[in-house]
């Protein structure tokens, strides 16, 4: 033992040199046989007698019990047994620059903590939780695991129904110790204050995108006997507080949504507003007109400095007899529009409730659990034929949904141990949080350079591009339809909503395949076209358009949204009111939103 330094241990105190503990560590972490753990150890002792090391402590001999499993082949033994965390110099560079590829990212102590934690979250998806095959498919860009970081812990989108809040307080659930029980509201301060407290407790729990399904409508019986400036005032600071949440989750821009509509859905008409009261929905139709005015004009107004706001999305259902019976609401819309370019519009002929039953009107909650976007150029690259490229497209898929199965278990289990106190709560003896009712979502990205690759046209230049994008979206949504009948669950092909992950393909592909690669670019920034659309500056009829992107919706069934001009309307002499009534309501396209 003369021939071994003494070990500093993280307690702070020293140890003698202990081989057994390497063996057993061994052993535990990597279920290697006692022969071969005895073998591995031996080699560490002998490297540490033959270097003359003076200083020892667990991390070190961390270090080389992983490069003697590496020397020995025992590759899978060492990513199991291997210590994660980031180099001191990373962390330094944070600490004292900042991150200097994104100048505009907020820096503070929260943020810091947060990208270290990130960093160690990320390492141990790979490390553990994934194949060497499902991560070597991420790291090399043959698909995207959408925040990989919180793969291991979080779901990722959730839309609430805000009766939860509204019928139950806050937080809904009972026993929950970390803070005090508020009884639900009894008027619309109380109201928004205790929804908007709702996001912040459970952005804890989830890593994107969060709302509220159908607010107008649920807050209406709130809205009784407040005059309309008073309205105003109230969904301005709605607006205010959900856009303040990324100061308090550290996040840079806190996502969420307020989905709304002018009046109750005909489903809600003799729903009950709260069990307490005899009252219906139906009895708040004044009211619902009201909120929807006022949160309407009060995205309208933007922020103080006349900016509209980021955060959050203003989706607003519609359907043409409400655009002829609020024609007057709607002009706040029109204007929204105009000047902000905010709303963006569902059409109610593709998302309804009309055809929902009594049982699930109970609580509209819906949400992904996860997303995984495919790089469809990448596969065109390297495939043969129109037939290989079909097939590693099958391929990717396949791993996809291998991936999105182990999320799916990976929550269950966090909730069985309440490492989701709030998602793992019981309401009336139903889930709060069903994991049963989650899509598994698989987006893409680049069908338009992936058909270039293949056809030598792009999507809108020739009809046989333009149809064999609409076989490879068919072939996708059957795998996603066999897949959600072999595993009983909800796969669904989506649109792509990772801003990363167009820019992090393009850039790699330019890398592995730049005599080839066809990204589109904006000066130095390069990219591949989001999804299923056409490329920005594609020369084609707005009403064209339309018609053809609504035959690939039809087989995205998750965040399908068409993107249009407002200068596009212009040279068609199409005004925006008229493109929404006679040609967006009555199309396939499930959501609209205009730019510039």
């Amino acid at each position: 033992m003369d021939l071994f330094p003494k070990v500093f241990r993280t307690e702070g105190d020293l140890a003698e040199f202990d081989s057994s503990r390497i063996i057993e560590s061994i052993i535990k972490e990597t279920g290697m046989s006692e022969a071969n753990a005895n073998k591995v150890t031996e080699l560490v002792a002998r490297r540490i007698i033959s270097s003359g090391i003076q200083f020892l402590s667990g991390p070190h001999i961390r270090e080389i019990v992983c490069s003697i499993l590496s020397e020995q082949h025992f590759e899978n033994e060492r990513k199991l047994y291997t210590r994660i965390g980031i180099p001191l110099m990373d962390y330094e560079e944070i600490l004292e620059r900042g991150f200097d590829r994104h100048p505009e990212k907020i820096i503070n102590p929260e943020k810091i903590h947060n990208w270290a934690a990130n960093r160690i979250s990320e390492e141990y998806a790979h490390l553990k939780i994934l194949t060497s095959e499902e991560s070597a498919a991420h790291l090399s860009g043959d698909l995207h695991i959408h925040k990989l970081r919180y793969f291991d812990l979080r779901p990722l989108t959730q839309m609430w129904d805000p009766r939860i809040i509204l019928d139950h307080g806050l937080p809904p659930i009972k026993n929950f110790i970390p803070c005090c029980k508020l009884k639900p509201a009894s008027n619309l301060k109380e109201a928004i204050n205790h929804l908007v407290k709702w996001l912040a407790l459970t952005q804890n729990e989830f890593c994107g995108n969060q709302g509220f399904n159908y607010l107008t409508m649920f807050l209406s019986p709130y809205a009784k006997g407040v005059n309309d400036s008073d309205l105003i005032l109230a969904m301005t600071n709605l607006i205010y507080e959900l856009n303040h949440l990324s100061v308090m989750t550290g996040s840079t821009i806190s996502s969420s949504s307020i989905l709304t509509c002018p009046t109750v859905s005909e489903p809600f008409l003799k729903v009950p507003v709260v069990s307490k009261t005899r009252d219906h929905y139906e009895d708040y139709n004044e009211e619902c007109l009201k909120l929807f005015n006022a949160l309407t004009i009060a995205f309208k107004e933007g922020d103080d400095n006349k900016n509209p706001f980021k955060s959050p999305k203003h989706e607003i259902v519609l359907n043409n007899i409400w655009l002829d019976k609020f024609n007057d609401a709607y002009l706040n819309v029109w204007d929204e529009i105009d000047t902000m370019k905010t709303p963006i519009l569902i059409n109610s002929n593709i998302n309804s409730l009309n055809d929902k039953d009594g049982e699930s009107l109970s609580l509209i909650n819906s949400g992904i659990l996860q997303e995984i976007c495919i790089n469809l150029p990448r596969f065109a690259y390297v495939s043969k034929d129109e037939a290989n490229f079909l097939e590693i497209v099958d391929t990717n898929m396949k791993i996809s949904s291998q991936i999105l199965l182990k999320k799916y278990e990976i929550i269950k289990k966090r909730l069985k141990l309440k490492h989701l106190p709030l998602c793992s709560g019981i309401i009336n003896n139903k889930k709060l949080y069903n994991l049963e009712d989650q899509h598994l979502s698989i987006s893409f990205i680049g069908l338009n350079e992936a058909v270039k690759i293949l056809t030598d046209f792009e999507l809108h230049e020739h009809s046989d591009a333009f149809n064999f994008g609409k076989k490879i979206l068919s072939e996708m949504n059957k795998i996603c339809l066999e897949s959600s009948k072999k595993n009983n669950m909800s796969y669904v092909l989506s649109e792509n909503i990772s801003k990363k992950a167009p820019f992090r393909f393009a850039k790699l592909d330019l890398k592995h395949f730049p005599k080839i690669a066809i990204p589109q670019s904006s000066g130095d920034t390069f990219y591949y076209t989001n999804s299923a659309h056409f490329k920005k500056d594609a020369e084609i009829d707005v009403i064209e358009k339309v018609k053809k992107q609504e035959e690939y919706q039809i087989f995205i069934q998750n965040g399908a949204i068409e993107y249009i001009s407002l200068n596009e309307l212009k040279r068609s002499n199409l005004t925006l009111v008229d493109f929404i009534k006679k040609i967006f309501i009555p199309s396939k396209l499930a959501s609209l939103k205009f730019n510039s």
